[in-house]
Parts: structure tokens; C-alpha cells; sequence
């Protein structure tokens, strides 16, 4: 589940560059452009993380089923 959590964290980070690039560019359009790709790229990251969360519950409720 690593990977999945190295994903989230790379999105994350595209994000975080792509609200950068919006911050410093001179064209409106490319601002928009630029703040989507943002917005898209935390949704992804967050995804990721639900995943983790998810993965981390089932394991608990298999474990607790067990018992």
C-alpha cells in the first residue's frame, strides 16, 4: 500500500507546482488552466489517501472478524 501512499504524495506535489505556475503566470487563461490542474491533482491525491484509509479498515475488520 506504499505505492498508493508514494502516489498520493506525487500528486500532491504536482499540485502544489501547478498552483505555482498559476500564482506566476501572466495569461488568465493559463491561471484557470493552471488552478484546474491543481484542483485535479488534490482530488487524485485524496483518492489515494481514501484508498490507504479503506485498505487500513478492512484489514482491521478482517482481524476483528477472526478473533
Amino acid at each position: 500500500m506504499s505505492d498508493a501512499l508514494n502516489r498520493a504524495e506525487h500528486y500532491r506535489d504536482l499540485a502544489q507546482e501547478c498552483r505555482r505556475l498559476a500564482a506566476t503566470s501572466l495569461s488568465p487563461q493559463m491561471r484557470n488552466r493552471f488552478s484546474r490542474m491543481a484542483e485535479d491533482y488534490s482530488t487524485l491525491a485524496e483518492g489515494r489517501t481514501s484508498l490507504r484509509r479503506l485498505a487500513v479498515l478492512m484489514k482491521v475488520a478482517a482481524t476483528a472478524t477472526a478473533n
